[in-house]
This record gives structure tokens, sequence and C-alpha cells, in this order.
């Protein structure tokens, strides 16, 4: 057996997924269903992993963290994104609504405690729900965690455009305001017919922000990535459904919790800053902290696979992170 802790970037590759042994739509509040999927050893250590977006949904490829043997690894796409039904679905899809949701699911498996996991938006839920209910979690691992602040919405929306003015320009060229604040209110009277040039804008800037390559999108591309961006917008016009640094108040709630928690950035992450994270990580004084140099927000990135491998092993072991 390959020993995860330690290994370089360039061995670091993920485990093959096993095939889901159990998997399903659970009826919510306001008419949603929720898709869920449970892979490796029944018997094995729970770990829920929460993706971002909001609005992206899972990938077989996030259970490739875990061995299987040791894991049971639980995906779940959140209201309106991945295979949960309606998709795209805004009406009562809420922050809230999703933390009520990941104990419902929690509840219906009979999961006493699971390791949470999650980057992104998928941090942003994972701190929430680990403040509101720290008894349910052995673990939290936190990926390039979003804050969901003011300040984080108006750097993404424009903010952060004299760092990426090539990928602005199909913004720009699409009349994008530059005032600060002003970009929500924009999109979301374009979002009202939205075209194929704006959804690709959206990619084009979401992808140089991340770090990470834009592709040549085809129109099933298109109908996806609005479904998802339509849902972002949703929650974004709406500061995420939470007061002003929401975020950060439940991370001072959990910054005595029992259970081990570990942050791992990513220093070139435009989408998530490295400057936002270190506000997070004054408030979970006792977190373990990995810095990730040279990459952004993708979690495949040799480096960041390596330094997440690393952690899983230390709690598959140990029951706790150590880098």
């Amino acid at each position: 057996m390959v020993r995860m802790a330690g290994m370089s970037a360039a061995s670091a590759t993920l485990h093959c997924p096993s095939p889901p042994f159990d998997s399903g739509w659970l009826p919510v509040s306001g008419g949603h269903r929720l898709y869920y999927e449970q892979r490796g050893e029944t018997a094995g250590i729970p770990v829920l992993i929460l993706h971002g977006g909001p609005g992206s949904g899972c990938s077989p490829l996030m259970a490739g963290f875990f061995d299987a043997q040791r894991f049971r690894v639980i995906l779940l796409d959140q209201r309106g994104s991945g295979k949960s039904r309606p998709a795209g679905c805004c009406e009562e899809n809420t922050t809230p609504a999703l933390i009520d949701d990941i104990e419902v699911l929690r509840r219906h498996l009979g999961i006493d405690r699971w390791l949470v996991m999650g980057g992104s938006w998928g941090g942003t839920l994972g701190i929430l729900y680990a403040a509101a209910h720290p008894g349910q979690v052995s673990g939290l691992l936190l990926r390039n965690p979003f804050l969901a602040r003011a300040a984080d919405l108006d750097w993404f929306f424009g903010g952060a455009r004299q760092h990426h003015p090539a990928a602005w320009q199909h913004w720009a060229a699409l009349g994008a305001p530059e005032t600060p604040g002003a970009m929500l209110p924009w999109l979301e009277g374009r979002f009202q017919s939205p075209s194929a040039s704006l959804v690709t804008a959206w990619h084009v800037w979401e992808c140089a922000l991340a770090g990470t390559p834009s592709r040549d999108l085809s129109p099933s591309d298109i109908a996806l990535l609005q479904l998802r961006y339509r849902l972002q917008l949703h929650y974004f016009r709406h500061a995420c459904f939470m007061p002003e640094g929401g975020v950060l108040a439940a991370a001072e709630r959990i910054a005595a919790l029992a259970a081990p928690i570990h942050i791992v950035q990513g220093l070139a992450d435009d989408v998530c800053p490295a400057s936002a994270t270190a506000a997070l990580q004054e408030r979970l004084p006792r977190a373990g902290y990995c810095r990730v140099e040279g990459v952004g927000h993708d979690p495949y990135a040799p480096a960041m696979l390596a330094a997440t491998l690393g952690l899983v092993e230390s709690f598959a072991v140990h029951g706790r992170f150590a880098p």
C-alpha cells in the first residue's frame, strides 16, 4: 500500500474510485430531491464531500481522494445542482436550507459523525455545518475556502480585472460595468435572457482567476453552465443568505472544536485568495494550515493533490491531520 504522507507532487495520484454501493434521491423541503451516492467501504470512516459553486455538483473524481478500502465516501449534490432535481431551481434554495439538508442526509444514512471535506463554496458550507452541528463532525478539511463577504464578491466580480485584463475583455465587450458593486445587478438583468457569449465570458473569467485553462464550450456545456451560473447569481445577489461576516463568525464558534480542522490554500488562487484565508486562520488558531505555492483553485493540481492526499492519509491512520 502506498503511503500518502510526505509524497511528492510528481508521485501524487488519485485513488481509483469504487463504483457506488448506494445511491438515490432524498426528498427535502421545498419539493427538492437531492441526489447522493456512497462509495468505498460500508464499514469505513464516513466522509462527506461538499462541492463548490454554488451549483457545481459532485464528480466521481472527488471520491478519488479517499482509499475505498478505508473510507465510506458520501457525495451530495446540493439543491438545484448536479443530478439533484429540479435542476437549477432557485426556489427555496438558501444557505440555511443546504445546512439542514446535510443533517437530513446524515440521519437518513444512519451516520453518527463524519469527516467533512469541502473546497471553495463547499468550504463555506463545511464551516457553517460544523458550527451548527459540532457534535456530528469528526474532522473538517477545507480547501481554498470562500468567506462570502461583500469584499469577496466585489473582488470576483470585477475587482480582480487589473490582474486579468485579457479575461476581463470578454466581460467588457458585453458592456460590463466597472463600478464596485455594479456587476451583480448588471448580471441579474442580463440573465433574464442569457446569451452564449455571456456564459462564455463568465467561464473565461472564472478560469482565469482559478488559474485553470478555459475551453471552447459546446451547446450542452453552455446549457449546463447557464444553470450553474444562474444559481450562483441567486446566491450572490442575496449575499449567500447570511449576514456580513457570517462565515468568520461561524469559524469563531468552532475554534475550540474537539475535532481536528485543517485548511489547505493554493497561493495562486484569485477566486478565493490567500489573503481571505488568512482572515479565517486568525479565527481558527488551533487549525492546521498548509500553503501550496504555485497552485490556484484546482483541487487536482499535482501539489494540491499531494497535500490533500497526505492529510487524508494522516486522518485515516491517526484520526488527525498532520502535513
